[in-house]
């Protein structure tokens, strides 16, 4: 990929950036330490302002966001017009989007410097055509007329769904009220003078929990309501109408809309037309007066479907996917399939997002990267008829030359077809294999993309499997449905069974760890109670031991769905939960086991991993824990991750000396 540009040279120039190297750690071998001191981006979130004069991105400075915006023509900074708060201010720049020619909004997380930084909701709004930065949202509520402070208080979260580019006084916004403790109230739709701020209300939504879509005029809604065993109810509404309409989709199975077409006549989504677990995934319009539906595109048993939609109609114009590479279609030779097709072509193997795109798509705005590269940005322009490079991700790492993942798929014992990535390390026979398990369960899986805990394993000089077993999410509903109720039997089971294929096809030699965070750190903790004749240590980082003791203090207890999600994902049979718990099968455990917990986490709470510390001390079990202070789900602070890639490097090395557990058993 290319070198650093001179784009990236102005600004850290004029912004006196100052990138923060890592203390050394001898622990750690060849690019591992790097990639562990520098695992937060330079650069993330490029996008064009709607007139192509602007670009925004968000730059790292003294390991802090700083909202940059740029002029596009020149490349330069704008005076003024950058974004920085300091630890005194207690918040941080996140994400944001433009709302118009000259506005742009963006969110801020809650941060003490004490804890990892969390979203709050406040919401402001950079104005590029006079000197202000204004709040427009607070978590403690703003009053529906600001000046007066009338109309009374409107508390809650607030999410833009349109930002009516045909109306340049208003934006389209939905707003979940804090009226119940429990979270489960049903959303109101106002309209928001970008001028005045003031809030006019447009509609309650149709149902507790309701998601809410509008096509582009902000005249068409639809919402999707969560429905009983993780299921959806649909709704629609026309402006003006007295009420919502139940919407019908005459669709076999779960239907998850993408897109309002501008006339309000259609909505786009995906759904799998078969029952099969390796069904595959098509894109349809469904007819809002009827809800018969029409299929666009079938895209087979394959993950990361993204699908865009023009500014003309509403209508997709092309779609990216990944079978065992990046893919691209296109349905309509807009400009913005075009570049995005083109740049695919000239990136072979590499993922191509389009992150913005002005309204006459004349500049668009670009993200190339792959396993291996965490990414560069590019814009393309019109004027030139070509693309500019403008900054990486992280150019430290993007210059390391790291391996990126092959495609491993295989059959499972009970003829169920999965896909996993395989990365090897850049140099000499792998240690062992580790079989990476991912968070979740439900919903994430292992996407073809850069993973900076993986790269440090294999910098460790370890081959690493990452598998999307039943139950990973974007391969489609059935596959995720599939591993309901199985969060500790079948879905380890497809966990090894891919790391059985690895090891019959690659040379990665005979043992193999399991490693994993949040629902991988229960699956590590499982994983060698259920096949303890096959790991050969275990890595545990903010995992959970028990199906009791999570439902019963973790943060997500008392919400409006939550206990929907526990009954149909986890189950409700007693012995089948306390057979899955970890905790409760300890004599099965024949490996060393290195535990590692936030004191903070409040997803995986503390007490569970103590109270597993605690059992572990009765037995014979060889194990480590570590707890950090200020912590939550996960480690964020780089000096603890730094600790905590050396207290695995030297647990791994103690592994690598036993003798593999599989030949001891024999």
């Amino acid at each position: 990929m290319k070198n650093r540009s001179s784009i990236f040279m102005l600004l850290a120039s004029l912004l006196g950036l100052l990138l923060v190297t890592s203390p050394a750690m001898a622990a750690l071998p060849g690019a591992g330490e790097s990639i562990v001191g520098l695992w937060k981006p330079e650069f993330s979130n490029l996008t064009v302002s709607p007139s192509g004069k602007y670009i925004s991105t968000i730059m790292r400075k003294h390991d802090r966001n700083t909202l940059v915006i740029m002029d596009r023509a020149t490349g330069k900074p704008i005076p003024g017009k950058s974004v920085y708060y300091d630890k005194r201010d207690r918040m941080e720049v996140s994400g944001g989007q433009w709302i118009g020619d000259e506005i742009f909004a963006y969110n801020t997380f809650l941060d003490d410097g004490k804890r990892r930084p969390e979203y709050n909701g406040d919401i402001f709004l950079l104005h590029m055509d006079k000197n202000v930065n204004e709040r427009l949202w607070n978590w403690k509520g703003v009053y529906a007329k600001r000046v007066s402070k009338s109309g009374g208080l409107i508390r809650g979260n607030l999410n833009i769904i349109s930002t009516l580019p045909d109306d340049e006084d208003n934006v389209l916004v939905s707003n979940s009220p804090w009226q119940r403790k429990d979270g489960g109230v049903r959303p109101i739709i106002y309209k928001m003078n970008i001028s005045t701020l003031n809030f006019d209300k447009v509609k309650v939504g149709p149902a507790r929990n309701a998601w809410i879509m509008s096509n582009r005029s902000g005249t068409s809604l639809v919402a999707v309501a969560p429905a009983p065993k993780l299921g959806s109810t649909f709704y629609s509404y026309n402006v003006g109408d007295d009420r919502w309409s139940d919407m019908v989709v005459d669709l076999p199975r779960k239907f998850s809309p993408r897109k309002v077409s501008n006339d309000g006549k259609l909505v786009y989504g995906l759904t799998q037309l078969d029952k099969g677990i390796n069904a595959s995934q098509s894109l349809v319009k469904v007819h809002l007066d009827s809800g018969k539906y029409e299929v666009v595109h079938d895209f087979g048993f394959v993950s990361e479907i993204s699908i865009s939609f023009t500014e003309a109609d509403g209508h997709p114009d092309y779609a990216t996917w990944v079978d065992d590479e990046p893919q691209v279609k296109v349905f309509k030779k807009t400009r913005n399939a075009q570049v995005v097709a083109g740049f695919a072509k000239g990136f072979p193997g590499y993922s191509v997002v389009e992150t913005g795109s002005d309204e006459a798509g004349e500049n668009i705005t670009l993200y190339v990267g792959s396993p291996g590269i965490w990414g560069e940005y590019y814009i393309w322009e019109k004027d030139t008829g070509g693309a500019r490079y403008l900054f990486s991700r992280q150019e430290t790492i993007d210059q390391l030359a790291l391996n990126s993942y092959e495609s491993i798929k295989y059959t499972t014992s009970d003829g169920v077809q999965l896909q996993g990535w395989l990365l090897m390390p850049r140099s000499g026979k792998p240690k062992a294999l580790i079989n990476y398990i991912h968070g979740g369960p439900h919903g994430p899986s292992i996407p073809y993309s850069f993973n900076w805990r993986t790269q440090v394993l294999a910098e460790m000089g370890y081959a690493v499997f990452a598998p999307n077993f039943r139950g990973s999410g974007s391969y489609g509903n059935n596959l995720e449905r599939a591993g309901y109720k199985q969060w500790g039997t079948r879905m380890l089971d497809d966990m090894r069974e891919g790391a059985e294929f690895v090891q019959e096809n690659h040379d990665v030699g005979d043992k193999v760890y399991t490693y994993g965070g949040s629902y991988g750190g229960y699956a590590s903790a499982q994983n060698v109670v259920r096949h303890n004749d096959y790991y050969d240590c275990s890595i545990i980082s903010a995992g959970f031991f028990e199906f009791d003791e999570l439902r019963n203090t973790w943060d997500g207890k008392g919400r409006a769905t939550t206990d929907d999600f526990t009954d149909t994902a986890m189950g409700t049979d007693v012995a089948h939960l306390r057979a899955m718990s970890p905790i409760h099968n300890l004599d099965q455990v024949k490996v060393p086991l290195l535990i590692i917990h936030g004191k903070a986490d409040v997803r995986t709470p503390l007490a569970g991993a103590k109270k597993y510390v605690k059992a572990l001390k009765k037995t014979n079990i060889d194990f480590k824990h570590h707890f950090y202070s200020n912590e939550g789900h996960g480690l964020y602070f780089s000096e603890n991750n730094l600790d905590q890639h050396e207290k695995i490097y030297n647990f791994l090395n103690k592994c690598d000396a036993r003798t593999p557990l599989k030949v001891a058993s024999r």
